[in-house]
């Protein structure tokens, strides 16, 4: 079902191919990042899905895992999903981690001690270490950084690969999950499928990518804290201790937190599984929505709905604000702490013990603070996750208890047929056309005292659907099915394709059995896609089937005829050309037997008639078939009809036995007579003006057709008229200023966003405030302590607790030590407040906006004409309200808050660096010069890698959304479930295509965006030796290496966040697409609007009844493709 332009040729992913220097470098991706700078890519510039990532091998393996761990459930072990994917993942997941964990922690642990021997160099009494020393510690600091950006991104990749390699198996898993899956049973299987699973595919299966990114920390956080603790002991003793209580009582309130995340992310999905639900049923119902103007009661019912939800996200966001608070600023009051218990102690502060320390804390910040939490988080969101999977994967299948299957050796040919394996240990004999004529068993459909079920997953209880029947279907017999609605006569078709459970008697079914569904189900595809389904074409039976199922005028109207691009909303197309077209599908199939569930209804009694007499009565004269119907007139020409009544079979006979002697059966006659009278009565003055109108729109199709076009019938299959896919639009070039003016708009006014920028300004002075006012107590201490040192002439004595310093030239505040600790202690106060104060306002504002967009894209769906739904997909919309809505309403807060703190943080360290040394102001320039270029050619690229990969991800989507409207005529075929299947895993594979791009490219980003700062870093580091002072003291040393450092790490990650931003913001420009939507006339008239533009209008003559007055009216449909 997957859209031709997929199944082009691809080159092979050059990873594949690069070598060894390439792939350390990222070189190979170059060509991409080029040819993103040029605006040129598209989804036809991905790779071929790399060996490793396909996912039929993927969810192949998995699913033989899982297999084995149902087969435990017999001796008492509950299976675990989670189980089947350590047991393949697992151990390579594990030592490839613990060498990581070992390298990075031991250079994150040298750079310290590095620092710690440049800072005593330039300490006025730093004992006489060697500038050689000097210099090597210097290259020590800036060596060991380099090295950790170059293990870092490659671990990352492999993490985030192995991440996708987990996602697309469990995806593929869920998917032939759905294939077997019993409808019968209540709960989610039922209501809300299409919802829950694009759930599942998306939210859930997108938190193994965070999950395996984090969740070494949970081991090697507390081994490398303690090796930490054990450094930092050495420096400054007792006081370490202190410092690191404060943050190891934090460790139990973040476990709290992230409980409560876990729990609030439950009720999330749960909500958004609801919403999502919801939402699919006003999609798959928008006919009958605007049919009786009811989008405003669906709009309050989708509200209430979003409502919830965002209740659930506003405990969330209020709660990462917290933890982000706690994130920022434990560090801060740890290091104050241990500097107050230090100098209690009666120490002397130094530049190399504050600074070193502080280097320290930096590590534990990330590890135990930032890390470990989300660790948890994480972890605990991905195991709900994997069991949110796992109930999916236990629901009900559909049930072969009491259906006698012939058990033989897999393909195992008997003459001329063959057996074909289709599931839960069973075979069906699947029959060629020529091997039915050899072998005509006397009955190919056998029911005795047979009782069948509906499924109650709430009670557990069980609704009768069919009740004793008995009931046979003979080679080359007609059998008719009649009764009332609700009678049971689709049940009986469902219990022969075993979508129902039978709970007593027998059932037999020999042969290859056809369905046509009572709802017409199409595919996103062509005609003859819809038609063959899979299937070889046999241009002769195509030509007979297209004709006998009276097909052959539409296709000529149709302007690439059978190659015409329809499916759920792919064409324009009436009820009866969909009832055509399916009855068509399963009339193509080479069947034993075939059931047709009321195909009649749908169409006029002139076709209807033409329909039965060459198709039914016709092409399938030697067939054996079952006819469903509520047509009685039909049942005349009936080998068999079955009378049906409360999901019972009353009475069954010929025609003319049930007329004369049964009274139901005379009933329904008597009733068809007078509806039929009633119809004709109707149609009867209309009948020949729209014979005229549809022959006069014939012509006038035809003349404008090419003559290619208007020889479709033919069905020359070297023919050109390739149908256009109407895919889903990629926007060029980066997000326009309006989609961000939009989104602050719908956050709130231009005063509400001031307040917000000066909270975030405020926040990052009074943050910066406290390093800088670190180092100027620091340069005291250490001026103070040259000055004891000159003036005694030998080793000082430990320094009382207040120390002045007013007499020191380098003092220009003329403060004490106790006056240098209550301003320190202050400004991280102050810090405080305006951290929580700024998170709390933003996220907020977020959720507002979030809010807004939603219910405004909802207004301009549901207010859309329907052309809309007929040239969208249901996936492709229902995409926008999950996956798009949810990156809008999570990920998109958390990118723009990094993307903020990053931009505010970064401006301060270049100026805290160029404060320290005037002469790095140029060096600065042209860093952040190259920083902002390099970010340009990333950012060109990202943007159209991501919307490429949203493109990529809403075509799994709409094959998933297809395959759960059609699951009961897919079933029906059965050798067609591996084909649709496979097609799944390819739609996985373009997915992972655009996916490792991605990926690959944001590593690259990532390392050439470190090894620029690392190159700032040297130049910072050695510019001490070069433009030495005399007021170069080890405090400005300290700050401004420790600065540098930190923005090593930080800058790629900040980049990258704000192409993150941008990348997130193409959803807030995919909502706005279909917020602004061609709207229909209001539903509600607008009094002041009609005011205005009709002056004289007087409401109280206004009508109190609508009505309808056609004058000289002339109709264009639009025809698609």
């Amino acid at each position: 079902m997957d859209p031709g332009y997929f199944d082009i040729e691809r080159e092979q992913n050059p990873r594949e191919k690069a070598n060894i220097f390439s792939k350390f470098c990222y070189w190979y991706t170059v060509p991409i990042f080029v040819k993103g700078r040029k605006g040129q890519l598209s989804i036809s510039d991905l790779y071929r899905c790399t060996p490793g990532h396909r996912a039929a091998p993927r969810g192949d393996t998995i699913g033989r895992k899982w297999k084995q761990d149902l087969l435990k459930k017999d001796k008492g072990k509950n299976p675990s999903l989670l189980r089947a994917i350590i047991s393949i993942y697992g151990a390579k997941f594990l030592i490839g981690n613990i060498i990581f964990a070992f390298c990075d922690s031991f250079i994150k642990l040298a750079i310290p001690m590095c620092l710690e021997g440049l800072i005593n160099y330039f300490s006025p009494a730093h004992g006489g270490v060697p500038v050689t020393h000097a210099y090597l510690y210097a290259l020590g600091v800036v060596g060991f950084m380099v090295m950790s950006a170059s293990i870092m991104h490659p671990m990352l990749l492999w993490l985030l690969d192995t991440a996708m390699k987990i996602r697309v198996a469990c995806c593929s898993l869920i998917y032939r999950k759905l294939l077997r899956l019993d409808l019968t049973v209540g709960g989610k299987a039922s209501e809300g499928l299409a919802g829950h699973v694009v759930n599942l595919l998306t939210t859930d299966a997108q938190r193994f990518d965070m999950a395996c990114l984090f969740m070494v920390d949970l081991v090697r956080t507390p081994i490398e804290s303690t090796i930490i603790v054990y450094l930092m002991y050495r420096q400054i003793g007792v006081a370490t201790l202190i410092g690191v209580a404060f943050l190891l009582s934090f460790i139990p309130l973040q476990g709290y937190l992230s409980k409560i995340s876990s729990k609030l992310r439950r009720q999330t999905a749960i909500r958004t599984d609801n919403r999502i639900r919801l939402m699919n049923e006003v999609i798959q119902s928008i006919e009958a929505i605007k049919m009786y103007a009811w989008e405003t009661a669906f709009a309050r019912i989708i509200g209430e709905a979003r409502k919830k939800e965002m209740n659930v996200i506003k405990k969330s966001s209020w709660l990462r604000a917290v933890m982000i608070s706690c994130v920022k600023l434990n560090t801060k009051v740890a290091i104050l702490l241990s500097i107050v218990s230090y100098i209690s102690f009666g120490n002397a502060l130094t530049a190399a013990k504050v600074f070193v320390i502080f280097s320290y804390y930096d590590i534990l910040k990330y590890t135990l603070v930032d890390f470990l939490p989300l660790a948890i988080t994480f972890t605990l969101e991905a195991y709900v996750s994997i069991k949110r999977m796992q109930e999916f994967l236990l629901l009900p299948e559909v049930d072969d208890d009491g259906v006698d299957l012939v058990t033989i050796d897999d393909k195992t040919p008997v003459m001329n047929g063959v057996f074909e394996k289709i599931g839960n240990g069973q075979q069906a004999y699947i029959k060629s056309e020529s091997n039915l004529e050899r072998m005509k068993p006397p009955v190919l459909i056998a029911m005795k005292d047979y009782s069948a079920h509906w499924k109650n997953a709430e009670d557990s209880g069980q609704i009768a659907a069919l009740s004793d029947i008995n009931f046979t279907v003979k080679p080359e017999s007609l059998t008719t099915i009649v009764g009332t609605v609700g009678s049971g006569k689709s049940t009986l078709l469902q219990a022969i394709l075993r979508e129902i459970s039978p709970s007593s008697g027998h059932l037999q079914v020999d042969g290859v059995v056809a369905y046509a569904a009572q709802d017409p189900w199409l595919f996103e595809a062509s005609v003859r896609q819809n038609i063959l389904f899979g299937q070889e074409m046999d241009l002769r039976r195509y030509k007979q089937v297209i004709k006998c199922c009276q097909l052959k005028s539409d296709l000529d109207i149709l302007s690439h005829g059978d190659k015409t691009i329809v499916g759920e909303r792919g064409a324009s197309l009436s009820g009866g050309q969909r009832a055509r077209i399916s009855l068509a599908r399963c009339v193509y199939q080479i069947a034993d037997v075939y059931l047709l569930d009321d195909p009649l209804a749908a169409v006029d009694a002139k076709v209807a008639q033409a329909i039965y007499e060459e198709c039914i009565r016709g092409f399938l004269r030697d067939k054996a078939t079952v006819l469903v119907t509520h047509h009685v007139q039909y049942a005349r020409h009936s080998d068999n009809v079955c009378v049906m009544r409360h999901g019972r079979i009353v009475a069954q006979g010929t025609y003319n036995e049930l007329k004369n002697g049964v009274a139901e059966f005379e009933k329904l006659i008597e009733m068809g007579e007078k509806v039929e009278e009633e119809k004709m009565k109707q149609k009867a003055a209309s009948y020949e003006n729209q014979e005229a109108i549809e022959h006069s729109y014939k012509l006038r199709s035809q003349r404008s057709m090419s003559e290619a076009s208007q020889l479709s019938f033919n069905l020359d299959l070297d023919n050109n008229l390739d149908p256009k896919y109407e895919g889903e639009n990629q926007n060029k070039g980066s997000v326009d200023n309006s989609v961000y003016m939009a989104y602050i708009r719908s956050g709130g006014n231009k005063w509400s966003m001031a307040m917000l920028f000066a909270l975030f300004m405020l926040a990052q002075i009074f943050y910066s405030s406290t390093d800088i006012w670190l180092k100027e107590w620091v340069d005291l201490e250490e001026a103070n302590g040259a000055a004891i040192i000159e003036k005694t002439n030998s080793t000082p004595a430990a320094p009382p607790p207040v120390v002045i310093f007013e007499e020191l030239p380098t003092n220009r505040f003329h403060l004490t030590r106790e006056q240098c600790l209550y301003i320190y202690g202050g400004l991280i106060g102050v810090c405080i407040f305006f951290t929580w104060n700024k998170l709390v306002v933003f996220y907020n504002t977020c959720i507002k906006a979030s809010i807004t967009l939603h219910d405004t894209m909802f207004r301009g769906v549901t207010n859309a004409p329907m052309w809309f739904f007929h040239h969208n997909p249901s996936g492709r919309i229902l995409n926008r309200f999950s996956k798009d809505m949810g990156q809008v309403d999570t990920l998109l807060p958390i990118a723009l808050v990094d993307c903020l703190g990053f931009f505010l943080e970064v401006i301060a360290i270049l100026v805290v660096v160029c404060l320290v040394n005037w002469w790095l102001i140029l060096p600065t320039g042209v860093v952040a010069a190259l920083l902002m270029l390099l970010r340009a050619l990333f950012l060109a690229t990202s943007r159209d890698l991501k919307r490429i990969e949203a493109i990529a991800r809403s075509q799994s989507l709409n094959h998933l959304s297809a395959t759960v409207n059609g699951l009961t005529t897919i079933r029906s075929t059965r050798h067609h479930q591996r084909t649709l299947a496979r097609e799944f895993d390819k739609l996985q594979d373009l997915h992972s295509s655009s996916w490792t791009l991605v990926l690959n490219t944001n590593r690259a980003f990532g390392l050439w965006m470190d090894m620029i700062c690392c190159m700032y870093l040297a130049l910072v580091t050695f510019s001490f030796f070069v433009f030495a002072s005399e007021d170069t003291f080890g405090g400005k040393v300290g700050l401004a290496i420790t600065q540098v450092i930190g923005l090593v790490g930080m800058c790629q990650y900040g980049m990258r966040q704000t192409a993150e931003v941008e990348n997130q913001m193409t959803s807030v420009e995919r909502i706005l697409e279909y917020k602004n939507l061609p709207a229909e006339s209001p539903v509600d008239v607008d009094e002041a609007a009609l005011k205005k533009h009709r002056p004289g209008l007087d409401f109280d003559k206004w009508p109190a009844k609508g009505n309808h007055f056609y004058y000289n009216i002339n109709v264009t449909i639009a025809l698609v493709n």
